[in-house]
């Protein structure tokens, strides 16, 4: 046992965010039955690729277990009679490659468990949950204050997070958990993790929600928090519950209800105090999105804070990839406060790495502040500061309603030992190296990419030009031949001129050379020669013999 155990523990983390690019490679018939291959390749790497097969009715799973999102999926019909023919075969894998690249263009869909296990098998299990859950009932039951009570499946968009309702034995009263695997950026140590989360236990901010417990297990951590009846900002948003499942929240949701300026500018403020104060402690958040925050009597309350230390890669991560200069804690946090406050004013999450192009309607301070966090101008130049924000005139005028001032009694505290300040640093930045080199893969991709279609519109151009030559080389050597047909059609159909007879006059009243010399005419050497040439060229014409010709076809 000890020997399998450690061969997990020495797995490379997969890093869940990253884009899956699939293939319909070909078909194949095996056992009377049709199989696809597909090549499916993880991230802007090529070599990290491989094989998967996969017949029609894994298809039809797939798209039974995403109906939920109630998205439109264009999934090939099914066929019972004539469907081992090839032609069919052609046209069903045509098919089932449009349907896949519409399932990826949904990042709500990509990021699913079923369409990672569908393209994935070895890195996603189906049974991730139960393993999540008997890893909780045994840790719980070393702690003793609270008791398992019942999973909440499919609750949020991440794969390896699950969420579980728990009593507490002391009030009674019904807890959120969530458990988490480590990430890919996670950086600091079992001995190092347990003292930062003790320090995320006292924390005491009035727009940072409270943490009842958390503790790090071997390959993740658990987090308890108090129930938020209303669930979080993105199910505000949607008209929805905290406890029904993703994809059936947020994959096309029927009510959407966008917040006003008023409201956007209040939260929005909040929201930027209490980042502003996880930056000074050297903690940044970096996964704001409307799903991690909480609103309650007028007021935010932003939870995760601990994603950064069990190191789990941020929503946004595919949209980051495609940017520069975008690559700071703090540049990071910005452009996902930008995502935040897009969806809340339009009550629809913004795909797109940029956007320059708004709504009309939109007040001029609101597109002023979205376009200095997701203009593709803001983005080249890494975006605007904290500070910069705070002082925009947007939220500027948010103070003066009284709701977002901090009270005596409610301090902000927030306090790591020295140590840990440091390897909290040195983490962050190295978060920040991968992203930089993950940001730079993507360039140098795109690049390749770029320059294999010159590459090939070239090779392509000189096909033509080669195709073109020869067509002209053929069409000359075909002129030409019936240029010689024609020809050798008209000598045979003129009859050759008979020679005249010496010593007679011709026709035009010209002397041949004998009536010439008998008339004491010496003609020049030049028309000698020209005489006993056109003499030879006579005789050849008489004594030609048409039966010899080879017979032409004229056509």
């Amino acid at each position: 046992m000890a020997i399998f155990e450690k061969t997990s523990q020495t797995k490379a983390i997969v890093d869940d965010t990253e884009k899956l690019i699939c293939v319909v490679e070909n078909a194949q018939n095996i056992n009377k039955h049709t199989e696809y291959v597909l090549r499916v390749q993880r991230g802007p790497c090529k070599e990290n690729k491989w094989n998967v097969p996969r017949r029609y009715r894994d298809f039809a799973a797939l798209h039974s277990s995403l109906q939920p999102a109630n998205i439109a999926l264009p999934l090939p019909p099914k066929k019972l009679i004539g469907n081992m023919q090839p032609s069919f075969i052609a046209e069903r894998q045509i098919a089932l490659q449009n349907y896949i690249n519409e399932v990826l263009k949904h990042q709500i869909l990509a990021l699913s468990l079923q369409v990672r296990s569908f393209l994935d098998p070895n890195n996603y299990s189906l049974n991730i949950t139960e393993q999540a859950l008997q890893t909780m009932s045994i840790a719980l039951r070393g702690h003793g204050r609270y008791e398992l009570k019942c999973p909440l499946s499919d609750v949020g968009w991440r794969i390896r997070k699950h969420y579980f309702l728990v009593t507490d034995a002391e009030s009674r009263t019904n807890c959120l958990l969530s458990w988490q695997n480590y990430g890919p950026d996670k950086y600091l140590s079992e001995k190092e993790m347990q003292t930062a989360f003790k320090s995320l236990l006292n924390i005491s901010h009035p727009y940072i929600d409270q943490i009842l417990a958390i503790h790090n297990l071997e390959t993740g951590a658990y987090v308890v928090r108090r129930i938020h009846e209303n669930g979080s900002l993105r199910d505000m948003l949607y008209g929805t519950d905290y406890d029904k499942n993703y994809l059936s929240k947020y994959g096309n949701p029927k009510v959407r209800k966008p917040l006003t300026d008023g409201q956007i500018s209040h939260y929005g403020y909040q929201m930027l105090q209490a980042l502003k104060f996880l930056h000074d402690k050297g903690l940044p958040h970096g996964h704001i999105h409307p799903g991690n925050i909480a609103i309650e009597n007028q007021r935010v309350l932003l939870m995760d804070i601990e994603n950064i230390i069990i190191g789990v890669p941020c929503l946004y991560r595919p949209q980051l990839l495609e940017l520069r200069r975008t690559a700071t804690a703090e540049a990071v946090d910005v452009y996902c406060f930008g995502h935040t406050l897009y969806e809340m004013a339009f009550a629809r999450p913004l795909h797109d790495h940029y956007c320059d192009i708004y709504p009309d309607g939109i007040s001029n301070e609101l597109e002023s502040v979205l376009r200095l966090c997701l203009s593709s101008t803001s983005c080249k130049h890494g975006g605007p500061s904290l500070l910069h924000l705070l002082a925009h005139p947007f939220f500027s005028r948010a103070p003066l309603n009284g709701l977002t001032s901090m009270h005596d009694d409610e301090r902000a505290h927030l306090k790591f030992p020295l140590p840990i300040k440091d390897e909290l640093k040195a983490a962050v930045a190295q978060m920040e190296s991968r992203l930089k080199s993950d940001q730079k893969l993507v360039r140098s991709t795109k690049r390749e990419v770029r320059i294999q279609e010159i590459l090939s519109s070239e090779e392509e151009l000189r096909k033509q030009k080669r195709r073109a030559k020869k067509r002209e080389s053929v069409w000359k050597s075909t002129s030409s031949l019936a240029e010689t047909v024609r020809s050798q059609s008209a000598s045979t159909a003129s009859s050759p001129t008979p020679p005249s007879i010496p010593g007679e006059p011709t026709g035009n009243g010209a002397c041949t050379p004998a009536s010439g010399a008998a008339a004491g005419i010496t003609p020049p050497a030049g028309a000698a020669r020209e005489s006993s040439g056109r003499a030879a060229l006579l005789d050849a014409i008489c004594s030609f013999d048409k039966s010899r010709l080879a017979r032409v076809n004229s056509r």
